[in-house]
């Protein structure tokens, strides 16, 4: 008995009687699914390309580049095309291998793959003819060393209950190993109506795809209907609530008897032939749980269709440990404090691996230096004698080497927990983000190093174009007046629990329901270092005027006449970033980076003011896509005037109560985007960053906003 015949036996002899989902993807059985592709009532195969010509840009940034793409069921390999263009364009450079059990398929999928995406190298395409499990193990002993991109698209994942999807996600970690990254398309669930139209279609197209599905596989045990038999069967779909499922079944009229077999089927007695699990954010996570995975990235609508990025969780916790090493392979001396209101930076490379730590364990017992690295410290501005909770600060921090050695054995003690499944999904995410954030912050700290260190060198004049008299053109610049109309209107603040978000934290939700009540004019474009600098050469910061009193003492006192990232070296000014030093002249058009206080300041020269967190939603809902209104999301975070307060029913995270409540205090305030340094995991529109007025490092810029 072969293994094909054993299969469909043994699905036979169920008490629900099955035929595999497998049998319907011979090369006609492909043809046939082509063809349901096209069908206006099948919504999958469009909202996946929708979803790819929106996103594809954004997919690509989030896999590794140099990964090999392999992508599992390939088919004509139609949609992947723009994922391809876009991987090509972003990275470089692009490898593709397609994984099919059709040979027809696969030589449709090279052809359309050298039609649709020319910049591919006809060389840099490999098909192999193979289940997907015997597939990957070819691409592995190929590509030994290779990071893979493993995508699995058109919602197959549906052709699988949950709890097996969970087991192949594993298998396909064992046998590509775990630095790789999964990309999974998903169909949700939705209308039962809109669900039961796509799989009974009114040309009888998904019919004709079940029905020979199943003489395929009654050939495979000696049975060989005739066309008038296989006419006579019953095709039925069912919607199954209860497990979030569509079901495809055949019956026969008169029964069906494989004597042979010893396999009686009744009359009308129903064979189920496949099924499409649908899925709610819920079951992705259930899922991402089960296999040990991070569900890394997210895309598309929590209604409708998705795809998400997942990675094994030590595939994960490596990344970003890596990231963070990284970081610190390039600052020079650990016990520097570039930034007065926060600890050296030997305390954040023990914090973020201690946090990790003590949030994993709960209730357990705490080592010394667990404890000394539990939590940092965001003090008062303008009294840092007065803060938050946290631990007694040490009048000496332990060694280099010492912390070194802590972080080494607890990363170790971390990821044997993890790979071993005991690190629930939600925890992992919070302190995977946690480090991520003190990434970004770090990045603050070492500008400001190297802004230190360019101060330092920097006492004769650096060569650089002439630039005439610079002061008095600036004097002359003109600043944009808010040009963009925005509505009054409705706005929904916050998460809501169906968002396909791979984390959120608890100030993010829940959703909020208020509107904008006057409609506004908002600038196309954030205030540049151009037009700040007309604000500073104007004597913005003498002007009392302009400044909210406190603020006005603490950057007088300070002696802080110009952002934080800036250095003036003779009358010259230099803009640093993570990786730069360069001349105004240089950067003039990129977006000003400064505190709210120095915002509402220079708003309040001009006339105009900053903008609040709910009108910046609603400029969102006005130019979803950003075509009007320029870098809202990106480019740096964006200020508000809102002070940082929970949305109406918050509740406190339980692994970490103290991240949002100890801020709710009438000194913090809302930003809004994202920085080009902050991780791809937090670029949603429900995240809200929070900082103090007077803060001066954060990359943060802002726009003017005016009453229409």
């Amino acid at each position: 008995m072969n293994m094909e015949e054993k299969i469909v036996l043994n699905g036979l002899r169920k008490q629900q009687r099955e035929i595999h989902f497998s049998f319907l993807y011979d090369t006609q059985g492909s043809q046939i699914y082509e063809e349901i592709t096209c069908l206006k009532e099948y919504y999958l195969f469009n909202a996946e390309l929708q979803l790819f010509k929106d996103k594809a840009v954004e997919i690509a940034k989030a896999i590794t580049p140099g990964s090999l793409f392999v992508e599992l069921g390939c088919g004509n390999a139609l949609k992947t095309a723009s994922l391809l263009s876009a991987i090509q364009h972003v990275h470089g450079r692009c490898r593709y291998v397609g994984i099919d059990v059709s040979e027809s398929a696969l030589k449709e999928a090279r052809r359309n793959l050298g039609d649709l995406v020319a910049e591919l190298n006809p060389d840099a395409i490999e098909l192999i003819n193979a289940d997907f499990i015997e597939g990957l193990l070819k691409v592995k002993s190929c590509y030994p060393e290779q990071q893979l991109c493993i995508a699995w698209l058109g919602s197959s994942v549906g052709n699988l209950t949950k709890e097996d999807a969970a087991e192949f996600f594993k298998d396909i970690f064992k046998a590509v190993g775990f630095t790789c990254q999964l990309l999974v398309c998903i169909d949700m669930w939705k209308n039962p109506e809109t669900l039961y139209s796509a799989y009974h279609d009114k040309k009888g197209v998904t019919e004709r795809f079940i029905k020979h599905g199943v003489q395929k596989a009654l050939s495979c045990i000696g049975y060989e209907p005739d066309e008038d038999s296989v006419k006579s069967w019953c095709y039925d779909v069912e919607i199954n609530k209860l497990l979030r499922r569509v079901e495809m079944y055949i019956s026969f009229p008169q029964g069906l008897n494989l004597d042979k077999h010893q396999i009686q089927i009744r009359p009308r007695e129903r064979i189920l032939v496949e099924f499409s699990t649908k899925y709610s954010v819920d079951d992705i996570k259930l899922v991402a749980t089960k296999a040990c995975c991070q569900l890394h990235r997210c895309w598309g609508d929590s209604s409708y269709y998705t795809c998400q990025i997942f990675l094994p969780v030590s595939h994960a916790l490596v990344q970003c440990w890596r990231d963070t090493d990284n970081l610190f392979a390039g600052i020079l001396d650990w016990n520097s404090k570039p930034i007065d209101l926060r600890h050296p930076y030997i305390f954040y490379y023990g914090h973020v691996c201690a946090f990790t730590k003590v949030k994993m364990m709960g209730n357990d017992e705490e080592s010394e230096l667990d404890t000394i690295f539990s939590r940092g410290i965001d003090p008062n501005v303008l009294d840092p004698s007065q803060c938050h909770s946290h631990p007694v600060i040490p009048s000496t921090w332990p060694s280099k080497e010492v912390v070194i050695d802590y972080v080494r054995r607890t990363r170790i003690w971390i990821q044997n927990e993890a790979v071993n499944g005991k690190l629930d999904t939600r925890v992992f995410s919070l302190v995977i983000e946690h480090e991520r954030m003190h990434q970004e912050t770090l990045t603050y700290m070492i500008v400001q190093d190297r802004k230190k260190s360019f101060e330092n060198k920097t006492k004769v004049s650096i060569n650089k174009p002439q630039k005439g008299n610079v002061f008095s053109d600036i004097l002359m610049h003109k600043i944009s007046r808010p040009d963009i109309l925005i509505e009054a209107g409705d706005v929904t603040l916050g998460a809501h629990p169906s968002d396909i978000s791979t984390f959120i934290w608890d100030n993010e939700g829940p959703t909020f329901h208020t509107k904008v009540s006057e409609p506004f004019l908002v600038a196309s474009r954030p205030v540049s270092i151009k037009d700040y600098l007309r604000f500073i050469v104007y004597g913005g910061y003498k002007i009392k005027s302009l400044w909210k009193q406190e603020d006005y003492t603490f950057f007088s006192e300070n002696g802080f006449v110009y952002p934080a990232t800036w250095s003036l070296v003779g009358n010259e000014y230099y803009i640093h970033g993570p990786d730069s030093t360069k001349h105004w002249t240089e950067v003039a058009e990129e977006a000003v980076y400064v505190s709210l206080a120095e915002a509402e300041a220079f708003c309040k020269w001009v006339g105009y003011r900053v903008m609040t967190e709910t009108q910046y939603h609603r400029i969102l809902d006005f130019d979803k896509h950003g075509k009007q209104v320029l870098s809202m999301r990106e480019g740096g975070w964006e200020w508000t005037s809102t002070e940082f307060h929970p949305f109406p029913g918050f509740k406190p995270i339980p692994e970490y109560k103290e991240y949002s409540t100890d801020f709710f205090d009438g000194k913090h305030y809302v930003l809004k985007g994202y920085s080009d340094v902050t991780h791809g995991s937090m670029h949603r529109d429900s995240f809200r960053n929070f900082y103090q007025r007077q803060y001066r490092y954060v990359f943060s810029k802002f726009r003017c906003i005016l009453s229409a």
